[in-house]
């Protein structure tokens, strides 16, 4: 039976908080799926410009990808707004602005859940991602809330990757099952813990303490209130953070452990590699 990088990342145990490193802006276009491409900017019928020009804006806390669609369109985060260009060489012009700083000045966007679905890029995206676009897109509208396919946004092995526009969440392994719930509790403004990533403003040990901390507040305590507000290095591997939650200062243990991970599916012909994670506990 054929193996899945995200069945191999559960397996042994890989942990998914830490791992929300995001981009602070988002542009995407939007391009038929049946011909998005590995890499993307090489997705069939893209103009030479325009793919010069997603090609230029990529980077530097930028990310420029593809969603779903029919009709040229390009959607800007977490400015959350749109604009329908009159063709490809308008659409390669708003992207040069967009890349300088200067917003879309479009029509306001609704909140985005962004579900990678890139079967081009790795197998995973395919097998979990478009089970679970699929629950989110019937769901999704009795909550008010938009869903789209997109290309590859990282995180192959913790599939579907997902994020949540404007508000810059990352998610991953979630289910079907897990969509109902998933919805409810964005639409109450709350994170969704099973599937948190961490908060994509810290650094991995960082994110991992914070989410530490959130689930063991879960139930107890209002998290109105939480920061983290210190990391010491005891060695390369040992650290303790300094979070506070509301007016109490709780310490949470991090410890560097080696997971045996494949990054993607092509991967897997080959021996895993061990990869250094951050892991934290409430001490």
């Amino acid at each position: 039976m054929r193996q899945f990088c995200t069945d191999h990342a559960i397996a042994c145990g890989e942990p998914l908080t830490g791992t929300a490193a995001l981009a602070e802006r988002h542009l995407f276009v939007r391009w038929p799926k049946g011909q998005w491409r590995r890499p993307r900017f090489e997705s069939v019928g893209l103009s030479e410009e325009l793919r010069s020009q997603m090609k230029a804006a990529s980077g530097n806390g930028r990310y420029v990808g593809l969603v779903d669609g029919e009709h040229l369109e390009l959607l800007s985060f977490p400015d959350a707004s749109s604009i329908v260009p009159r063709d490809q060489e308008h659409a390669a012009a708003l992207i040069e602005q967009w890349r300088d700083g200067t917003g879309l000045d479009g029509t306001p966007l609704r909140r985005t859940v962004l579900c990678c679905t890139d079967a081009k890029t790795d197998a995973c995206c395919a097998r979990y991602g478009f089970p679970v676009f699929k629950a989110l897109a019937a769901a999704a509208p009795d909550f008010g809330i938009d869903v789209l396919q997109c290309t590859h946004i990282g995180g192959c092995h913790f599939a579907p990757s997902v994020i949540v526009m404007p508000d810059r969440q990352r998610y991953g392994r979630l289910t079907p099952a897990n969509v109902p719930e998933f919805l409810a509790t964005l639409a109450r403004k709350e994170l969704y813990l099973p599937s948190y990533k961490g908060n994509p403003a810290l650094d991995e040990i960082e994110q991992s303490a914070e989410a530490a901390v959130r689930h063991w507040a879960q139930g107890r305590v209002d998290l109105a209130e939480i920061k983290v507000a210190q990391v010491t290095m005891h060695s390369d591997v040992k650290a303790t953070v300094e979070v506070e939650l509301n007016a109490e200062r709780l310490i949470v243990r991090a410890d560097r452990q080696s997971f045996p991970v494949y990054g993607n599916c092509r991967d897997m012909d080959a021996e895993p590699k061990d990869k250094l994670r951050w892991v934290a506990t409430i001490a």
